[in-house]
């Protein structure tokens, strides 16, 4: 008998590098610390009567939870109902694995979190920006019975993929959140710029091999859904005909940005139109950059983020383009589309990653797109129900916010530490507060 090599009868993550096992607890503590002071924030606001109640089955099926559960009880049993809208791979799941909502909400919660790990590990982010993260106002919507926590998950992992170029995984996780997010008409124009850019790299075979696949995946995701729904009802197209029915059509704003879901969730809504708004900008100047100039002369420029980064910026340039355009001008969504999908991640961490000259030149642009968006909002003079003084204080507050987040990381300020802290916090109690909002019935995004 062969005796084994000892090395190889070590745990696996023994036998990984030491700076990868400290990487990989760091990462583990960082979740395992935001659960923890989640969960204690809410039992102190709970125990002193702050918070009025727990969370329960009844009051976690609330808005869109109720109709993703009756999706995972019935099916797509009527082509004119909005149920339709909803994509199948968390109904399958729940109905499957027969879990309660509560339950439902942890298993989404654990999602949430993996991928919060992966993208942390893949794009290298240091604690006190994986736990920035991780308290991300909106991403509570991952901590309920909806498919955000699914479509996150997935994403991660494709954006993980695109930047550590393995293309298997952009495939996996391109399947895998378009069967849980109706997602395909922002994400083909994201992939295609993302691929456009980076063309011929390492080749033009290569190039083919990856546009060709992620298309591929996505049409099979949308083609299984498609047949689901005809299967069921005999109408393929019934997703689309539901966003006829709900008026989801171009035009224009039909007066200043607002968002329906009031002035709790509005400087979240803003802060996604900053996010799009600056992509869109971004987007410009790269693929300018791409049409003028040769691959030697770009790398000379300073060479092009990564596929995930362009990724990113594309989607999120198209998730502001459908609100504002599709909804008259009505910004609700947005925050949620944004703000709680890894794409506002990947793109801090870009942001996080670029030298201090850079660091100091956003701040400019930040506060110049900001103010563009409180302008876009009626200023403060034609801001709804608030006096101008009131008007200045909250957009004064929203620029604040906008910009802090641009001071989480050692290239920017000296006070990065503080500064994480103080947004942690913030965020946290946010995240908490439109959490009991959810669970009391009151609509949040």
């Amino acid at each position: 008998m062969l005796l084994s090599d000892p090395a190889s009868l070590q745990p696996a993550a023994q036998r990984l590098p030491a700076f990868l096992r400290k990487r990989a607890s760091l990462i583990v503590l960082a979740v395992l610390l935001h659960v923890v002071l989640g969960v204690a924030a809410y039992a102190v606001l709970y125990t002193f009567g702050i918070i009025p109640h727990l969370p329960s089955d009844q009051n976690l099926l609330t808005w869109d939870a109720g109709l993703f559960y009756r999706l995972s009880q019935t099916g797509y049993d009527d082509p004119t109902n909005g149920i339709n809208a909803f994509f199948p791979l968390l109904p399958l799941v729940w109905h499957f694995a027969g879990f309660s909502a509560t339950t439902m909400s942890i298993v989404n919660a654990c999602c949430a979190w993996l991928g919060t790990g992966l993208l942390a590990w893949g794009f290298r982010l240091s604690f006190r920006q994986t736990l920035v993260v991780l308290s991300t106002p909106m991403l509570f919507f991952t901590l309920v019975p909806y498919a955000e926590a699914f479509f996150f998950l997935w994403s991660a992992l494709m954006l993980v993929g695109m930047h550590r170029q393995r293309q298997w995984l952009v495939v996996v996780g391109l399947l895998g959140a378009c069967l849980s997010r109706s997602a395909a008409t922002l994400f083909v124009p994201a992939y295609v710029f993302a691929e456009l850019l980076w063309w011929g790299q390492p080749s033009g075979r290569v190039s083919v091999v990856r546009l060709v696949t992620g298309l591929l995946a996505i049409m099979a995701a949308v083609g299984s859904v498609m047949f689901a729904q005809y299967q069921s009802h005999g109408d393929a197209l019934a997703f689309y005909n539901v966003h006829e029915l709900w008026q989801h059509k171009i035009r224009l704003p039909e007066q200043v940005l607002y968002s329906s879901a009031g002035i709790n969730v509005l400087w979240l809504d803003a802060l996604g139109v900053l996010v799009a708004l600056l992509g869109l900008v971004a987007c410009a100047v790269l693929g300018l950059r791409w049409l003028r100039h040769s691959r030697a002369r770009q790398q000379e420029l300073g060479g092009l983020p990564s596929r995930a980064v362009l990724f990113s910026l594309g989607y999120c340039v198209g998730a502001g383009f459908f609100i504002v355009f599709y909804q008259g001008g009505d910004l609700v969504g947005l925050a949620r589309y944004i703000l709680a999908s890894p794409f506002f991640v990947v793109l801090l961490a870009w942001i996080w990653s670029l030298p201090t000259r850079s660091q100091r030149w956003l701040l400019a642009i930040v506060l110049g797109g900001g103010l563009l968006v409180v302008l876009a909002m009626g200023g403060i003079w034609r801001f709804s129900s608030f006096y101008p003084g009131q008007a200045a204080v909250y957009f004064a507050l929203f620029l604040l916010y906008a910009l802090v987040h641009l001071a989480v990381s050692s290239n920017a300020v000296r006070w990065y530490r503080e500064a994480a802290t103080g947004l942690y916090a913030l965020n946290l109690l946010v995240m908490v507060y439109l959490f009991v909002l959810f669970t009391q019935g009151i609509w949040v995004n």
